[in-house]
């Protein structure tokens, strides 16, 4: 430690502060700026700390840096070294060691702050010190997180340890009362939590619901698996119950066995966000030939329920691969007038912060990878950084791509130029999906690994995008023309209003435009005029809705005559003037027009098969979007049913049963 110099406290104080250090009115304060350059922050300062030492602010280093400090080597050989932050006002600063920790003495991250250790940086295994860092879990007594701890055993000369839960965790500076006896948590000091849902799934088959294995709070958990756990019931389902993790922290590789046919609920081991495009690269079997997952990452949002009864349970997966982030499916309001429609989500983002538990699928056999390469400091306030404890009060959060840290590493497009649409379903059980679409260089017209993203459950209405007969939530391609066709699959409970709505476009190509062809109507609808509502019968639909583009062009024939321009305004008006549904309710035993955009039909009838008129009715009342004709006792068979409208003549074949 002669070159470069050690930098040594002499007391306790604020890192900033030139009297905390040996040398400090000579030597310039460790990892901050360069007096040569002031928009470069020094990063080979060696740092040995015997006294309470306290990281207060970012002043001293360059914008650039976000509030992350570099430092080549830090020694804590007493005492504590406390970083800054406030979870209230999402506070808290970065410490980056990128070549070597060792810790007798102990680290608090306090509010948002992180500790990074860079790829080459290794942490002495003799170290016996501890790292404390707090994350927040929903209150609610019946709702679960999924969770993975930043840290291992403390005082073992081995890191990345196996851990029980009262190894790890802390309510403040208490230990949590682990209830070993029934199902509620206790609102208590210190709180106690019910360790019966403390389960993990650690390399088990897909959707076998019987294969969660029973932790409590004796079994043990390795580094960089997941677990779930319930709230002691100190507040709702919006509200924060905050945990302590202390102990040893993991760095460096944690490895994972995945065999072929299962999942793995695996979480971010490291006291930093990591960034989620990178582990997916590292563990795509056939992304970057590395690695045994899918390279889609599923986020369970737990969003309501209010009973420890398993078919009682409201919540879904959110999904995030390559293409982007989706919310979960949700239950709430579907009425228009107060927004897009159903209970607010959130929407994972590129980076995965601290304690976050998630699944991955298995594409072959082979390991789950995490590494040091993955981390970075990234707050959760930041947006793109999302831990998904319970729904959002404040509305949908987006996660955008953010590239502008690690482009240099990772060598794949994601910029934020990328064409990408979110297409919203609100169902007659006032259910809410957002799938997205994405296009994307690497990405192909078929399934590709990493940028199409299954559906990882289906709820009581649902829809998603259809790709060779499969169910996806995200979906992602490398051509973008005005002669895409994109199949939506739909299916609903009941019978009902829904709704299609396209909820986001960004980077559009220029003058294109989102539609929804509506095959059984022969309509198209131009998204511009607001969202699609139609009525349709409960059960499944895989072949009526599709999602089509159209271009505007511009004419290049100035010369173009006035009535082939207005001949092609008038087809474009028809087309998208609005929906209508005419059909038999066998059990309603009853004709049903649907008439939600007021259309104009002038007559319809209903014929058997050898073409006798069975029931026949003039102009159908306006003004009314719903109306139903009773017609009975009718024989077991098909019939069609013919209606004029301003719109044309159309006629469909119905099956009474």
């Amino acid at each position: 430690q002669t070159a470069p110099l050690p930098y040594k406290s002499t007391q306790a104080g604020n890192w900033d502060n030139s009297s905390t250090w040996l040398n400090g009115g000579v030597q310039t304060t460790p990892g901050t700026k360069s007096i040569v350059d002031p928009n470069v922050s020094v990063n080979w300062n060696i740092v040995q700390i015997d006294h309470d030492v306290t990281i207060m602010n970012d002043s001293d280093l360059p914008a650039a840096n976000n509030g992350n400090r570099n430092v080549l080597g830090l020694v804590i050989n007493s005492n504590t070294l406390t970083v800054d932050g406030d979870t209230a006002s999402s506070s808290g600063y970065g410490l980056t060691v990128t070549h070597y920790l060792k810790m007798d003495g102990d680290i608090d991250l306090e509010g948002e702050s992180q500790l990074i250790q860079t790829l080459d940086s290794d942490l002495d295994v003799t170290s016996a010190g501890r790292l404390e860092r707090d994350q927040q879990g929903t209150a609610d007594l019946y709702t679960y997180n999924y969770w993975s701890s930043p840290v291992g055993v403390s005082n073992i000369t081995s890191n990345n340890n196996g851990f029980t839960l009262p190894d790890v965790m802390r309510d403040g500076t208490n230990n949590i009362n682990w209830l070993t006896t029934g199902y509620d948590g206790t609102n208590t000091n210190p709180v106690g939590i019910a360790d019966y849902w403390v389960w993990k799934f650690a390399n088990q088959p897909t959707d076998d619901y019987a294969s969660w294995q029973h932790v409590r709070s004796t079994g043990t958990l390795n580094a960089g698996e997941g677990f779930t756990m319930k709230g002691p019931g100190s507040g709702a389902i919006l509200d924060d119950q905050n945990y302590v993790f202390l102990g040893k922290p993991n760095n460096g590789d944690i490895n994972l066995t995945l065999s072929a046919g299962n999942d793995y609920l695996v979480g971010n081991p490291y006291p930093s966000a990591i960034d989620a495009n990178q582990f997916i690269l590292d563990n795509g079997a056939l992304i970057n030939g590395a690695g045994a997952t899918t390279g889609t990452l599923y986020f369970w949002e737990h969003w309501g329920g209010g009973s420890h009864v398993l078919a009682q349970y409201q919540g879904g997966y959110a999904t995030y691969n390559l293409s982007g982030g989706t919310p979960s499916a949700a239950m709430g309001s579907n009425d228009p007038d107060v927004g897009t429609g159903g209970t607010p989500t959130k929407t994972p983002g590129r980076y995965i912060p601290v304690s976050q538990g998630f699944f991955v699928v298995a594409e072959t056999s082979g390991t789950i990878n995490f590494n040091n390469a993955q981390r970075i400091f990234r707050k959760e306030s930041a947006g793109t950084s999302v831990f998904m404890e319970a729904p959002s009060d404040n509305g949908i959060v987006f996660g955008t791509d953010d590239s502008d840290t690690l482009g240099d590493i990772i060598p794949y497009s994601w910029e934020e130029h990328r064409p990408q649409i979110r297409i919203g379903f609100n169902s007659v059980n006032t259910m809410r999906r957002q799938i997205l679409f994405t296009v994307d260089e690497n990405a192909t017209a078929g399934i590709d690994n990493g940028y199409d993203a299954p559906i990882n459950e289906e709820q009581i209405d649902d829809m998603y995008w259809l790709i060779d007969a499969d169910r996806f939530v995200i979906q992602g391609t490398d051509i973008f023309d005005e002669n895409m066709v994109l199949p939506l699959g739909i299916h609903t409970e009941s019978d009902g209003l829904n709704q299609i709505v396209l909820d986001e476009f960004i980077n559009a190509p220029e003058d294109t435009k989102v539609w929804l062809h509506d095959k059984e109507l022969n309509l198209f609808h131009d998204f511009e005029n607001g969202m699609y509502e139609f009525y349709m019968p409960s059960g499944e639909y895989l072949e009526r809705f599709e999602i089509v583009f159209r271009v505007v062009h511009q004419a290049e024939d100035t010369n173009q005559s006035e009535d082939e321009d207005n001949t092609q305004t008038e087809v474009l008006e028809v087309q998208t003037a609005g929906s209508f549904n005419i059909y038999y309710s066998n059990d309603k035993e009853s004709i049903i027009v649907v008439n939600p955009s007021d259309i104009t039909i002038t007559s319809f009838e209903m014929y058997n098969v050898i073409g006798q008129m069975i029931y026949s009715m003039g102009q159908v009342p306006s003004g009314s979007p719903f109306v139903e004709y009773k017609v009975s006792d009718l024989s077991t068979g098909t019939y069609i049913l013919h209606s004029e409208t301003e719109l044309g003549k159309f006629t469909k074949k119905v099956l009474v049963e």
